[in-house]
């Protein structure tokens, strides 16, 4: 990546085990696409414990322009210094299934943005 992996944590301190795995994903992830640019994830907990309550993950990752199949002008997404952002996100009771599922989705999107040939080595 060209920039440092950056991480937040709402609602609580940093939680050793879900970073953890946000490292483990994303280097799972950039062994399929290495031309990832930047990547931040924000992980929000509940206040409180109460039922019902979710853990919700956002991902914010920069992708050459470049490399999608359709231009960004056509798909009228925002496009600056030759960099596009897919944004996803995902929630679950546990953090760390929600950085999970939340990666999963990316790697879709990801398909969908370079027409299904996003292997870059």
């Amino acid at each position: 990546m060209t920039f440092p992996l950056q991480i937040e944590f709402l609602n609580t301190q940093p939680i050793e085990t879900v970073e953890f795995r946000i490292r483990r994903e994303l280097a799972e992830f950039e062994k399929s696409y290495n031309r990832l640019v930047s990547c931040r994830v924000e992980v929000e907990v509940p206040k409180d414990e109460r039922g019902g309550s979710v853990s919700k993950v956002r991902l914010d990752l920069g992708v050459p322009a470049k490399d999608a199949e359709t231009p960004g002008e056509v798909r009228r997404a925002e496009v600056k210094d030759d960099t596009e952002h897919l944004e996803v996100s995902a929630q679950d009771k546990d953090a760390s299934m929600a950085v999970h599922a939340a990666f999963n989705d990316a790697r879709r999107r990801l398909k969908d943005f370079t027409g299904d040939s996003y292997k870059h080595h």
